[in-house]
């Protein structure tokens, strides 16, 4: 089993491109695909890896080894998705300054760009589907568009901090749901 994880965290780890965001949708799979967790498990695990401090893949990494093997399968699936990156990250520091103004390397590096959005909006999609946020139309879902929409002018329009914007979130929705 915690070959298991270490191997599955380790490749998504090294085929993962966009940071935290983007490789949700990667452990997700791996997750369900295993039997580590369910939807709805892994939905609140995400919501919690990214309140947590700390990078979301980590964090997400950590609950989800833990789900599957305990306080060792926390550690396996955390050493397993860091590993690549500081390899990768080692070789590009000691190779990419050098090439990087080379028209192919910035071809490249634009074309990945748009993909790695997309793998974000799919973490997004694939988190308001799962989690209820959407349950039809009713006044908890118009409570929760409210709150998305006000936090995202806030942040956007005002650059309130993320941090104060979750904790402000939290009140409302103490103060909604409660």
């Amino acid at each position: 089993m915690l070959l298991e994880l270490f191997w599955t965290f380790f490749k998504i780890g090294f085929m993962s491109f966009g940071g935290g965001y983007a490789m949700l949708p990667v452990i997700e799979h791996a997750a369900l695909k295993e039997g580590w967790m369910t939807t709805q498990q892994y939905t609140e695990a995400i919501a919690l890896a990214g309140m947590a401090p700390g990078p979301v893949a980590m964090n997400s990494a950590v609950y989800v080894g833990y789900t599957a093997g305990g306080p060792a399968g926390s550690l396996i699936a955390s050493l397993g998705i860091v590993f690549p990156s500081a390899i990768i990250m080692f070789l590009v520091a000691t190779i990419f300054y050098r090439v990087y103004d080379n028209h192919w390397v910035q071809a490249a590096l634009n074309g990945m760009k748009p993909a790695v959005i997309a793998l974000i909006a799919y973490a997004a999609y694939t988190m308001t589907i799962h989690s209820g946020f959407i349950t039809g139309l009713s006044v908890s879902t118009f409570a929760s568009i409210a709150i998305f929409i006000a936090a995202l002018i806030a942040m956007v329009r005002f650059r309130v901090n993320p941090l104060a914007m979750i904790l402000i979130s939290g009140i409302v929705g103490i103060w909604i749901y409660a």
